[in-house]
This record gives C-alpha cells, structure tokens and sequence, in this order.
C-alpha cells in the first residue's frame, strides 16, 4: 500500500496515475477519491478474482478516471497482456496535457 497514501498526500506532484489492480482501496473512502484531480487509468485483468471489481469499484469515485479491463488476464494482467497493456498506457499517457 505505497501508491496510494503518496497520491493522496503528494498528487500535485503526479501527472497521472497508472493504479494496476492495487491492494487496499478499501482504506480510503469516496470522498477521500473524489479530491483527487490527477488523471487516472484504472488498470486490472477480467480474470483477476481477488482484487480486480473491488479496486474497480474503490477507485471509480476519482473524478478523472479511465478504466482499461485486460481481457483473459489475471491479477498480473500487464504480464498476461502486454501488448494490450503498452497500446492502452501509451493511449493514455498521449492523451495527457
């Protein structure tokens, strides 16, 4: 848990922010989320059972998020897709200002 308490404490530091099914989302609560501006993708595998929709659902009240869903990949979904984990970090870090 060392992404989050730094974005909530330092994201005027952050241009973006690349979560990939992170562990405790549940630590912090909508309201916390709905104070950061950085811009988000929101990255897990459909497969990933532990982790994947909690954090979805956790992180979905960032107000600048979007949500990449690896098809057929598991917790560690960049490794089980990397390809389609560089097209869609690529599309969204050229998307940033």
């Amino acid at each position: 848990m060392y992404s989050l308490p730094f974005l909530f404490q330092h994201n005027h530091l952050l241009k973006a922010y690349v979560p990939v099914a992170p562990i405790c989302t549940e630590k912090f609560t909508a309201e916390q989320y709905a104070q950061i501006k950085t811009p988000t993708l929101i990255v897990y595998g459909d497969k990933d059972m532990e982790l994947g929709q909690v954090s979805l659902n956790n992180l979905r009240h960032l107000p600048e998020h979007r949500v990449l869903v690896l098809q057929d990949a598991g917790h560690a979904c960049y490794l089980d897709k990397p390809n389609e984990w560089h097209r869609g970090l690529l599309a969204f870090l050229q998307q940033l200002e």
